[in-house]
């Protein structure tokens, strides 16, 4: 009897999904079947218990709140699940015409400012703040923050003239992160998209292992589509990150694994590692500053973190695509970089290697950059089996030009199997018909061909 006790409580029996509809729904219900869902969100995480699930009905309107969890998940054995169906949820405020004070031809609005980087939507368009905040010209806003109160602030918006906030449909971005969980373990998050948020898309802090989420895009948030912090352990399979402050930030002790996702037209960064280890495989990752950023991380907020090994940060990329952007890879501190069968073309820099950072990188195309495909003054780098073009090079404190491309090989004493070639890639910088594919009998270039070019 005892060991029967003990399995029904390691193995909840009767998990519950508990449904949702922002359109349908009433609080006053159950919300145990789609005949009868709850109206909010919030509403279905007060009733969830270890295991259950949460289901979004998608319909054709957003929902206007977070999914926030927090010491509420699973078990190794059965997942918590959000099921989004495809739903929405947005970050997004309406501003109504009584709420603003009119001050001479500015109208504002004072209140608590979200964490992040909040803004302002006018008539359906993000718009950037004014670049002269003390002299607002018609159509545009600021956002100051409070001298005295840090979580305080005020939005400053001008109309055009003649006009007033209730000419317009007025939105700003005051839910700080779209879905939330904070040491929370085995979660999985299915087929949803976040949105227009002032900090992060999905933001995981904290002791949450177990994280898995399938088919999610993150897309117009203040700060970060995707991060995950502190001693999250999370695998993410077919994401979608765009339009972001940056697409993905995994930071601390956090251990990450991507597969199937692109990340790209963020204004910040594409993905940015920092301590532990992580991987990105079947990847296409474009015209961000920065496509990819690795830097150790000094964990100073963690108990013995500054002395912890995991500082060092390990990245594992394969059948990767970069292009655009500053970088294809920017790798500073301690840092270890595997790369294999990966492209990584058009950055004004290829692959740059700093400080103590440490490149292996082969089967791969690095080609048509601005200045140089490969800049390596870190501590260490290795490569073969690699096709550059044209082959521009600094090592050993001096650059190399494709014609000096014996010299480089001497300096390094590798890549004896590499070669300068045009890969001759499609507009998509994808491998053609015409490319080279092999090297000495090694598959160049990605080995599987699960890419297709991000949606604008």
């Amino acid at each position: 009897m005892r060991i029967l006790i003990l399995l029904l409580v390691a193995c909840p029996a009767f998990a519950a999904t508990y449904h949702v509809n922002n359109q349908t729904g009433n609080d006053a219900h159950d919300g145990l079947t789609p005949e009868k869902p709850f109206a909010t969100i919030r509403r279905a995480v007060q009733a969830a218990r270890t295991s259950d699930t949460i289901s979004l009905a998608k319909t054709s309107v957003a929902y206007r709140e977070p999914i926030a969890l927090t010491r509420l998940g699973g078990t190794p054995a059965k997942l918590f699940v959000i099921e989004g169906n495809g739903a929405t949820i947005s970050g997004l405020r309406v501003l109504t015409p009584q709420q603003w004070k009119k001050d001479g031809e500015v109208y504002e609005l004072a209140g608590p400012k979200p964490y992040g980087w909040p803004y302002l939507v006018i008539d359906g368009q993000r718009t950037p703040p004014a670049r002269q905040p003390d002299r607002l010209g018609p159509g545009e806003w600021v956002w100051i923050t409070d001298s005295q109160d840090k979580a305080m602030g005020r939005v400053r918006f001008r109309p055009a003239n003649g006009k007033t906030p209730a000419d317009y449909r007025l939105e700003a971005a005051l839910e700080v992160s779209g879905v939330c969980i904070v040491s929370s373990s085995y979660i999985a998050v299915r087929n949803l998209i976040s949105e227009c948020h002032s900090n992060d898309g999905f933001n995981i802090h904290g002791d949450c292992r177990g994280i898995y989420c399938e088919n999610i895009e993150a897309r117009a948030n203040g700060d970060d589509g995707f991060s995950i912090h502190e001693a999250t352990d999370a695998v993410v399979r077919n994401g979608h990150f765009h339009h972001n402050g940056s697409g993905i930030e995994d930071g601390n002790l956090s251990r990450s694994m991507y597969s199937g996702i692109r990340v790209h037209d963020n204004t910040r960064l594409g993905v940015l590692f920092a301590g532990a280890f992580h991987s990105a495989v079947d990847a296409v990752v474009h015209d961000n500053p920065r496509n990819f950023m690795m830097a150790s991380s000094a964990n100073r907020h963690l108990t013995g973190g500054p002395q912890s090994p995991l500082g060092e940060t390990s990245v594992y990329l394969q059948n990767v695509v970069a292009w655009g952007g500053g970088w294809g890879i920017h790798a500073s501190g301690k840092c270890r970089v595997m790369v294999a069968n990966s492209i990584f073309a058009r950055s004004q820099t290829g692959i740059e290697i700093l400080d103590e950072a440490r490149l292996h990188l082969t089967k791969s195309i690095v080609a048509h950059c601005g200045d140089l495909e490969l800049r390596c003054a870190g501590r260490e780098f290795f490569g073969d089996y690699n096709l550059y073009y044209p082959g521009r090079f600094f090592a050993g404190q001096r650059t190399y030009q494709p014609k000096e491309w014996p010299e480089f090989l001497k300096a390094v004493g590798h890549n004896q199997h590499s070669s300068l070639e045009d890969p001759r890639l499609s507009a998509d910088h994808l491998l053609t018909d015409d490319t080279p594919r092999q090297l000495d009998k090694e598959t160049i270039g990605p080995t599987a061909n699960y890419f297709q070019p991000a949606h604008r």
